[in-house]
């Protein structure tokens, strides 16, 4: 973890950049929770989002430290890369550790009211076998997602989002892929200007092709640290999983900067000239 928040740090450091944020509406980091809100990153920005988790089940723990990095492309795409990061798992007599699984993937907007937020955003994604299958880690295949993301504002100061998925996740092992769902909702208040309290509850088909649904919630907060900067930190339990599992988790989220130069000030500039239009 100490080593993604390092390179997170350098990454901050090198290219953040004071005014080219002076546009932007708050952060909206998709960590911590399982549901990832419509929202794409403005054109041009860099947004990385990092954090700590800790899992304890029924016969071992693990630690895992998840990193993704987002970028705006244009006001309807947002491209992205994440990493499952150093993982480390014990059951008491074996220890192993080593890194997780990479994925790449994009947030495509299909729908959004006239100068508001995407009401239909849809978000493809590709797992890597990075992960070494032999310590647990992954299966050794590719999986392949496809999950469709809405959402509402409740009154002035409630907010839900809703994801549905449908995934083809690889057994290892030379077996089939198996087909996954996933239905998830989260309810956010905004408790205060910066802080965001949150509850949801999901449900997966399965997790492996031979298991049963799981289902499970969590609870926490985002705070918000100005446009730039978020932290988050919260709860999580498996309801009717086979190891009824428990996390514990924390995490940063930060605006780097603009990394597409004057195209991405250039873009922005005309969606805020579009926003402004919509609201006469």
């Amino acid at each position: 973890m100490q080593s993604c928040l390092r390179a997170a740090f350098v990454v901050c450091v090198v290219t953040g950049a004071p005014g080219v944020l002076a546009a932007q509406d708050a952060i909206e980091p998709d960590r911590p929770d399982v549901t990832n809100g419509t929202h794409i990153v403005d054109v041009g920005l860099l947004q990385v989002e990092m954090g700590g988790n800790y899992t304890h089940s029924s016969d071992h723990g693990d630690w895992s430290t998840p990193v993704t990095a987002r970028v705006g492309l244009t006001d309807w795409l947002e491209a992205r890369i994440g990493f499952d990061g150093l993982d480390t798992r014990t059951d008491g007599t074996d220890h192993q550790t080593g890194f997780g699984n990479m994925n790449v993937g994009a947030k495509i907007r299909l729908w959004a009211d006239p100068g508001g937020i995407p009401v239909l955003s849809i978000l493809p994604t590709v797992n890597l076998p990075t992960a070494d299958s032999t310590k647990g880690f992954g299966s050794g295949d590719f999986d392949y997602l496809l999950t469709f993301l809405t959402g509402t504002d409740l009154g002035r100061r409630l907010h839900v989002d809703v994801n549905y998925g449908i995934d083809s996740i690889g057994s290892g092992e030379g077996q089939p892929h198996f087909s996954q769902q996933l239905v998830s909702a989260s309810f956010s208040a905004a408790a205060t200007d910066n802080l965001n309290p949150y509850v949801e509850g999901y449900w997966f088909s399965r997790e492996d092709a031979h298991g049963g649904s799981v289902t499970g919630m969590d609870a926490g907060a985002i705070y918000e640290l100005g446009a730039r900067y978020a932290v988050d930190g919260g709860l999580e339990v498996e309801l009717n999983g086979a190891s009824h599992d428990v996390s514990v988790f924390a995490g940063l989220s930060v605006v780097v900067g603009n990394i597409l130069g004057n195209h991405g000030v250039h873009a922005r500039n005309r969606e805020i000239q579009r926003r402004r239009a919509a609201k006469r």
